[in-house]
């Protein structure tokens, strides 16, 4: 609405008539409206005289003033007349609101705060309105001023009358909610005046202190009823020690206890059933509740159990375990290691077939130490440790084919050894390749971003940060040496635009090599027991 407005005000301000005008009217508009409504007198009462000097007003000076003032001018003024009427209507009135005292207590503040929105924005338009009709008035003072403009409203102003009504009829339509769902409102006033008395009983009854000595005398009789639990295991197992069956069944269990690393489920001879039972918590029969971790844990137990049954030697038993955690969280996946470690250590031979890679780590690891003690012996003996893949044809009849594992399974613990390694294999080989000395400047900014995100892990996000706390404490690594290093991973690894040009592939060349070696001393000056050993760990 008021866009449209000001385009027709505007309109209407920069309009003007034609007519032989007299300077001085045109100057001065208050001698102007005087002069016009003395003619108007003048003609209405048909006299030849100025009532004001009493002279004769000659027909000549009359012919310039109905000039100035003719048919068309006069039309003008009644439209600016007519524009200022409808202006005057355009003022906002504040409408006639509920008083705040009408509304229920949660409700007056922001009700109170709407209408006192809607007063300002009320005022502020108004201004704003007052300003388009002051401008009116001006033009309506000399019609023939063409330079006169207004201003757009303000939306800002638009919008907060529009946000204050909308936040009072908001407030309205929740207070007559309120009213007509009374019966909703007053449950709701029921039930906080309800946890009120009740929380107030509660008090007085002292609910909480009750509660906590229920809790403290429970806890009294599980102390019982472990020291129970306890005398009954001691009398069973008196009563095994007199049983040769028990004494089967207590090693059994103390294997796997071990394994499972908790005592839950326990073997037990029942002399009346004349065989053996598995008991939870070493009293309720499980009657085929075990999960499937628990039935491989047993099976794998009874099956070292046999192993060493009638006094067989592991040094001439060929082991073989297949998969023994498939079925095992990753807890259980180092019990099974270490059970299977402890015992099967010194068998003749033995395969360990999985598809757990945590647990080939674990079992790869073993191994390894295993062929790197018999590597340092002297004289040194070959490696007696072997890792194979296994690998399915797609071909019918299926077939699987026994494969050397690949060496990153074997050799590297983590993508951080492979890049020690290869970065340091590059530093030893006197002529690398265009590809290589490519690939230096990646591994180079790995190595550097993992080694120091592990030393300062409070900048780890900042390759630039991390590289200026790994200089403390550095003499033979300075800042130009780092500075170096840092354009040098930037230009080849990592910058945000790839330079081409070339000269690039024979100054990588060049630089590759002194740069890798100021890296590895950096690295050793800043941690030697860690580079001294990452040597001997990939050597």
């Amino acid at each position: 609405m008021f866009a449209k407005a000001k385009e027709r005000l505007d309109d209407l301000l920069k309009a003007s008539v034609v007519s032989k005008t007299i300077k001085r009217l045109v100057e001065h508009g208050d001698i102007k409206s005087w002069v016009e409504t003395g003619l108007d007198l003048y003609k209405s009462h048909d006299t030849s005289e100025c009532e004001f000097c009493g002279h004769t007003v000659t027909e000549e000076r009359i012919k310039q003033l109905e000039s100035h003032f003719n048919d068309d001018y006069k039309a003008f003024q009644n439209r600016l007349m007519k524009a200022d009427d409808w202006l005057t209507d355009q003022y906002i009135q504040v409408p006639l609101l509920p008083a705040s005292s009408d509304f229920y207590e949660e409700f007056k503040k922001e009700y109170s705060e709407s209408c006192a929105a809607l007063e300002r924005a009320t005022k502020d338009l108004n201004e704003e309105i007052s300003v388009w009709h002051k401008t009116l008035k001006e033009k309506t003072g000399n019609p023939l001023e063409t330079g006169l403009a207004v201003d757009v409203i303000n939306e800002s102003s638009i919008k907060a009358y529009n946000d204050a009504m909308t936040a009072i009829g908001a407030t309205v339509d929740k207070h007559n909610h309120k009213s007509s769902n009374f019966k909703e409102e007053t449950e709701k006033s029921k039930k906080q005046l309800e946890l009120h008395y009740a929380t107030t009983e509660v008090k007085s009854f002292g609910y909480h202190n009750k509660k906590k000595e229920v809790v403290d005398r429970r806890a009294e009789n599980d102390v019982l009823k472990a020291t129970i639990t306890s005398r009954s295991s001691e009398i069973r197992s008196l009563e095994d020690s007199l049983s040769n069956e028990g004494l089967g069944a207590d090693k059994f269990n103390e294997s796997l206890h071990k394994f499972l690393g908790r005592n839950e489920l326990t073997l037990r001879f029942n002399p009346a059933k004349k065989g053996y039972e598995i008991l939870r918590n070493d009293s309720v029969p499980v009657e085929g509740s075990l999960s499937e971790g628990e039935k491989t844990a047993i099976a794998i137990v009874y099956f070292i159990t046999k192993l060493k049954e009638n006094d067989n030697k592991m040094e001439n038993t060929i082991v073989v375990v297949d998969d023994p955690v498939s079925s095992f969280d990753s807890n259980h996946l180092f019990h099974a290691y270490s059970f299977l470690r402890s015992n099967c250590a010194k068998a003749k031979q033995l395969f360990v077939f999985t598809h757990n890679f945590t647990y080939f780590k674990l079992i790869r690891d073993w191994f390894e130490g295993v062929n790197r003690n018999r590597r340092g012996k002297n004289p040194p003996k070959d490696p007696n440790a072997f890792f194979y893949t296994i690998e399915a044809s797609t071909a019918i009849p299926r077939q699987s084919t026994f494969k050397d594992a690949d060496s990153s399974l074997v050799n590297y613990n983590s993508e951080y050894h492979y890049i020690f390694s290869k970065l340091h294999a590059y530093r030893d080989n006197p002529a690398l390749s265009r590809d290589e000395a490519f690939l230096t400047a990646n591994l180079a900014r790995k190595l550097l971003e993992s080694f120091f995100s592990f030393k300062f892990p409070k900048h780890r996000s900042d390759i630039a940060q991390l590289m200026n706390c790994g200089l403390t404490g550095c003499e033979i690594t300075d800042e130009s040496t780092k500075e170096k290093i840092y354009r040098f991973i930037n230009k080849y690894s990592h910058s945000a635009v790839i330079e081409i040009n070339e000269d690039s592939s024979e100054n990588l060349l060049g630089e590759s090599q002194n740069v890798i070696g100021d890296i590895f001393t950096w690295l050793q000056e800043v941690d030697e027991i860690h580079y001294s050993e990452m040597l001997e760990v990939v050597a």
